[in-house]
This record gives C-alpha cells, structure tokens and sequence, in this order.
C-alpha cells in the first residue's frame, strides 16, 4: 500500500460512503441498519466528551478502515479514550493501515486530554483480529481486563415492535 493515508472525522455526508466497508466486514448489514447505528455516534454530547467515527482514507477518498469513540470519565483515570467497532479489511499491507488507524486513534486521545485508551474488539472479531493484536501488543499496549458476552435466549411473542427480542418498557431501570 503505497498510497498516502489520511484520516478524517465521518459526518452525515459520508455515512453512505463508508457503508461498502462495513458491508464486507459486517456479513448482512443493511445500509438502514448501518444509518441506524452511525448516526447517535456522530452526535456530540458536549466539546468536552466527544465520540465519533474516525476513518483512514487514501489519496481517492476511498475509505480503507473505521472505527467508532468515546472519550469517557473514569473512576480510576480522570478521562478514558474508547475505541471499538474498529473494521479493518485483511489484504496486502494491512500492517501500514493498522498502524495508521492506530496512530490516529492515539492522536485523538491525546487531543482530549485522556490518559489511558481502551480499545474494545466486538462479537467474532476475536477470532480474524490476531495480527491486530500483535500490533496493538507491540505499540506498547497490554491484554488487561475481562469482558463477559451473553446473548439473552429469545422468548416468543415477546419482542418489540423493532424485532430485535427488546420489548419496550415505560419504566426506566434508574431516576436521574
């Protein structure tokens, strides 16, 4: 890959042109589910707390990977920089884009000020991320913490009317 990388921010204008990336790397994604889910991450709660999606871009406008982020307040560090839903295809040069995306990530999270980052890997991607985590292993990071996944048994004739197995409820589960 010879190609010059460039990051930027995806806006409502380029929600469109990351979905073929996310097409292939997500199998059955819909360009209405994508929408669906894009749009509140690139919604600022506040300058101070910002999330987004951040792509890596080549000399075209060709987006190569993304991945979504959240700069969040922590008990244990003042600010946390969360990084998932990281796509990055696997084909030749490969190593050059994860170092890129990388590098934008951490040059994000030292834009907001933010002392530790956390870079979370979704449902299947454990398994096809291996060299990711090689990389990530030799930037300097380490395998800490524990993440636990449940997919709740789906009970008949009570989903909601989004068909997702969520039934609506008029209660929240907390007071504000």
């Amino acid at each position: 890959m010879v190609d010059t990388l460039t990051p930027r921010f995806l806006d409502r204008r380029t929600i469109d042109k990351a979905y073929p990336l996310v097409r292939d790397m997500v199998p059955g994604m819909t360009a209405a589910r994508w929408t669906q889910f894009v749009r509140p991450r690139l919604t600022h709660r506040s300058p101070e707390w910002p999330r987004g999606v951040m792509t890596v871009q080549n000399a075209g406008g060709c987006i190569l990977s993304l991945f979504a982020f959240e700069v969040r307040a922590d008990l244990h560090e003042s600010r946390l920089f969360c990084m998932d839903h990281i796509m990055i295809p696997n084909f030749p040069g490969r190593g050059t884009l994860l170092a890129s995306t990388i590098g934008a990530a951490e040059r994000l999270a030292e834009m907001n000020g933010c002392g530790v980052m956390r870079v979370e890997f979704g449902d299947g991607s454990e398994h096809s991320d291996r060299d990711l985590l090689a990389t990530l292993e030799g930037m300097g990071y380490s395998l800490s913490g524990i993440v636990a996944f449940k997919r709740p048994e789906a009970k008949s004739g009570h989903a909601g009317d989004g068909g997702d197995g969520v039934t609506p409820s008029a209660r929240r589960l907390y007071d504000a």
